[in-house]
């Protein structure tokens, strides 16, 4: 028959903390009040092998049995538990009901065993891993936020790799200049003009090359320039059009390949050692039975 005093019918037994819920809704006259095992926990990550740092806080209830501390507990039967909407006296004329007679100092003892081994087991911390850089993630960053700083860190690579490449195609433009550009400047009038537009066209083409392996940069789209309707080009243009699309495609793949790199990423599980967790309080909870 439930007990109609506002606290328990005997003081708690020696060495046992009470605390007791109460939910934002007031509680009614008369609420029966059940108890329950109560651990507060901090767990502090701190991988030497990852570098990963984190701090989690825990609140968490479990009801009473007398096989409480025989079996391994499991994620589902643990309640989550704002502590902060617990105080240290019961509400006003709820009902407490009876805390079983083997709850002792003893076993409170042995339960916060039973918690630190569950959360040896079932806690873990999430990062990510990226093996071609052999980095983790750190506490509270994403995947997407993961994925950039990889690619930063692969700018180096990725500029030396543009950089071999830009030195090949600046051979070949060095090879297309002396087959198609007179080195001496022509008399005649018409062959000055043919010769100027080979040169412009020349120098305009080889911006474009080279600007496929500036910096943060992927070079200009040959389609944009293309002309709405077909018309003539020369030996020399076509000869620059097929470099600059080469360049276009070569340097796309090295980028490409880095990014695949930068967004390879498997995710990783840290599970606490025992020297992690850190039982900041414990004991028996008090909670309405409709809110358990």
């Amino acid at each position: 028959m439930p007990l109609s005093s506002k606290t328990y019918q005997s003081p708690p037994p020696e060495g046992v903390h009470f605390l007791y819920f109460v939910p934002e809704n007031s509680v009614a006259s008369g609420d029966p009040y059940s108890p329950y095992f109560f651990v507060e926990a901090r767990i502090d990550f701190n991988d030497v092998r990852t570098g990963f740092r984190k701090s989690a806080a825990l609140g968490k209830a479990l009801e009473i049995y007398p096989s409480n501390t025989e079996f391994l507990w499991a994620p589902d039967m643990m309640r989550d538990v704002d502590l902060l909407k617990t105080r240290s006296s019961a509400p006003e004329g709820v009902h407490l009901g009876r805390l079983p007679a083997f709850v002792d100092r003893n076993l409170i003892s042995r339960m916060e065993t039973q918690f630190v081994e569950y959360c040896l087991r079932s806690f873990t911390a999430q990062a990510y891993r990226n093996f071609a850089l052999s980095i983790y993630s750190a506490s509270g960053e994403s995947r997407a936020e993961f994925a950039a700083r990889c690619l930063e860190l692969l700018d180096g690579p990725i500029r030396e790799e543009l950089d071999l490449l830009a030195g090949v195609f600046k051979r070949r433009l060095e090879q297309a200049k002396e087959k198609y550009l007179s080195a001496n400047e022509p008399g005649e009038l018409e062959l000055a003009k043919m010769e100027s537009r080979k040169r412009s066209i020349f120098s305009r083409y080889s911006d474009r090359i080279m600007a496929h392996f500036l910096r943060g940069d992927r070079g200009p789209d040959p389609a944009a320039d293309a002309s709405g309707s077909p018309r003539q080009i020369s030996e020399l243009e076509e000869k620059m059009i097929c470099l600059e699309q080469e360049a276009g495609q070569a340097a796309a793949k090295v980028r490409r390949s880095y990014e695949e790199k930068a967004q390879t990423l498997d995710e990783y599980l840290l599970h606490p050692n025992p020297k992690d967790i850190h039982i900041v309080r414990s004991g028996i909870l008090w909670m309405p039975q409709w809110v358990a």
